[in-house]
C-alpha cells in the first residue's frame, strides 16, 4: 500500500493534520467517508471479497471503488496504524429494523484509543463524519452531523452501543464489544454476508455516501437524496443507474441485478 498515493486520493492535508490526536483522526475520517462509498456491489455481482490490504488498496484507490465493513475498516485501520494510531477491529451485532438483532459479527467496527476509546467506523453506512467518543451516559459527548446526532455509550465494561437520535429517542444502530479481533476471526460472518441467501447484502443492493449537504443512497429500486433531513426519491432503472453511480458516487462499474432489468 502506497501511503502517499492513498493520502493524495483522499485529499488528506498532511501538513495541517499529522499529530496523533482527535483532530487528525476526524480529518482522516471525514476525507475517507466523503470519498469512498459504502457499497456491496461485489457481493451482488457474486465476486469474492478479499480483505488483503494490498487488494483493498488497489480496489479502492486504483479502481475507485468502495466496500462494506470488513473491507472498509480493514483498510482504514491499516492506514491509522501506519500513522501511529492505536486502532483495533472489534465485533458488533446490528440492531435490525424489526427490533431484533443480526448474527454476532454481522458488523466489524473500529475502535481507536486516544485519551479515551473512540468509535472510528467508516464501514456502516449511517454514521457521522467524526469519531464518536465512547463514555458512560452522564459523561457523553454527542456528535452532531449534517445527517443527525450520534453517540457511543457503554453498556458494561466491554460492551457499547452506537446510537442515533430519532426525534424523541435514541435508537441503537449496533452493539459492539471492546475485545480486539483479528480479521481472521471474521471469516465466518464474512462468508455468511457474501454467500448466504439470508444475508441482507445478498438480498439487496446498497450504495451510500455522506455529502456535505446530507447523504445519497441507492438500492436496486430507488436513489434517495437526503438534504438537510428532507428526502427525495427517484426510481432506478437499467437506463439511468450508471449515470447515478457516476454523478453521486464516482463509481464506474456494472451491477448484474440492474443490467438484468428490462429496459423501460
Amino acid at each position: 500500500m502506497d501511503i502517499f498515493q492513498f493520502e493524495s486520493y483522499l485529499k488528506i492535508d498532511t501538513e495541517q493534520f499529522h499529530e496523533v490526536n482527535v483532530k487528525t483522526l476526524n480529518h482522516y475520517l471525514e476525507r475517507y467517508m466523503l470519498t469512498v462509498p459504502f457499497e456491496n456491489i461485489d457481493v451482488q455481482n457474486q465476486k469474492p471479497i478479499s480483505v488483503d490490504v494490498d487488494h483493498l488498496y488497489n480496489k479502492i484507490v486504483h479502481h475507485k471503488r468502495g466496500g462494506f465493513c470488513y473491507e472498509m475498516n480493514t483498510l482504514f485501520r491499516h492506514y491509522l496504524l501506519e500513522k501511529g494510531f492505536d486502532a483495533h477491529l472489534v465485533s458488533a451485532t446490528v440492531h435490525t429494523p424489526n427490533g431484533g438483532w443480526s448474527r454476532p459479527g454481522s458488523h466489524m467496527s473500529l475502535i481507536v484509543y486516544l485519551d479515551k476509546p473512540y468509535v472510528a467506523d467508516v464501514g456502516f453506512g449511517d454514521l457521522p463524519l467524526h469519531a464518536m467518543p465512547l463514555d458512560y451516559e452522564d459523561e457523553l459527548d454527542i456528535v452532531n452531523d449534517i445527517n443527525g446526532s450520534y453517540r457511543a455509550i457503554y453498556i458494561d465494561n466491554d460492551k457499547f452501543h452506537v446510537q442515533k437520535w430519532l426525534g424523541d429517542h435514541w435508537r441503537t444502530s449496533y452493539e459492539g464489544t471492546l475485545t480486539s479481533r483479528s480479521i481472521a476471526e471474521f471469516n465466518e460472518p464474512l462468508a455468511f454476508n457474501q454467500y448466504n441467501e439470508n444475508s441482507i447484502f445478498v438480498k439487496k443492493l446498497v450504495i451510500s455516501i455522506p455529502k456535505t449537504y446530507g447523504r445519497v443512497t441507492m438500492s436496486e429500486n430507488d436513489l434517495t437524496i437526503t438534504r438537510q433531513g428532507e428526502k427525495s426519491r427517484t426510481p432506478v432503472t437499467k437506463g439511468n443507474y450508471q449515470q447515478f453511480l457516476n454523478d453521486y458516487f464516482d463509481l464506474h462499474v456494472k451491477i448484474a441485478c440492474l443490467e438484468n432489468l428490462k429496459s423501460n
